[in-house]
């Protein structure tokens, strides 16, 4: 081997050490930060606002496995943080923390290839995080009740806007249950609504978020078509046997 090539593979050899040195710099920086995180800046954040730091356990557990690539491992975990986020009474830190999630949601089915579900599920980011710097509105629940109406009088894609907009309008109600059941019942004619225009992924993410609230989707079997109905077992066969 000439003095050149030995040159050349050395200097290849090096480069590839560089480049995985600064990956598990960067690996070990992230993992790092979400450990600062999870065990102290946010759970002061919670105490000092009355609030139980468990609820954020779902979330941490997502956020590290998007930090190791885990990205089909994390989307359940969003899913179910979600529900847990909504139990937090102070209306800026459930709405912060809710971006979080909606981001990590993005960021995994981004990386699974389900680019219309990371664009819808940035669009709600981004949508809280707008919401977060406005007063809470009132008689929020109109907004949902004319998204239902459109729903039954067939102006499918009027039912689709209205309802996204009510996942964001309910957040100003402030008796826990009473948000958690609007909230529940927005995302089941949500996924009416994209049956009836043929989005069938949207549907099973919708069903598959009410899932981790709800194992038996009381809250939506008895109001579905057929169709659903059908994407409702396979949802529930496939979130037991993943």
């Amino acid at each position: 081997m000439s003095r050149a090539q030995t040159s050349l593979l050395a200097l290849v050899a090096g480069a590839a050490l560089a480049a995985g040195g600064c990956a598990t710099f960067e690996k070990v920086s992230t993992d790092a930060k979400l450990g600062l995180e999870s065990r102290i800046t946010k759970p002061v954040v919670y105490r000092l606002s009355g609030v139980d730091p468990s609820l954020r356990a779902n979330l941490d557990r997502a956020r590290s496995e998007l930090a190791a690539r885990n990205y089909r491992v994390a989307v359940p975990l969003l899913n179910r943080a979600l529900w847990d986020l909504e139990k937090i009474h102070r209306r800026s830190l459930r709405l912060d923390e809710l971006v979080v999630a909606y981001d990590g949601l993005a960021q995994a089915h981004l990386a699974i290839g389900a680019d219309d579900l990371a664009r819808e599920h940035r669009r709600l980011s981004r949508a809280l995080g707008e919401a977060e710097a406005r007063s809470p509105a009132s008689g929020v629940t109109q907004v949902l009740m004319k998204a239902k109406d459109a729903y039954v009088s067939a102006r499918f894609r009027d039912a689709v806007r209205g309802l996204q907009q009510a996942l964001i309008d309910l957040e100003d109600i402030e008796d826990l249950n009473t948000r958690v059941r609007r909230l529940a019942d927005a995302r089941c004619y949500l996924a009416f609504a994209y049956f009836a225009t043929e989005q069938r992924e949207r549907v099973r993410d919708e069903l598959r978020r009410l899932w981790a609230l709800d194992p038996a989707l009381e809250m939506c079997r008895h109001e579905a078509p057929p169709g659903v109905r059908a994407l409702i077992v396979d949802v529930q066969r496939k979130q037991k046997d993943p």
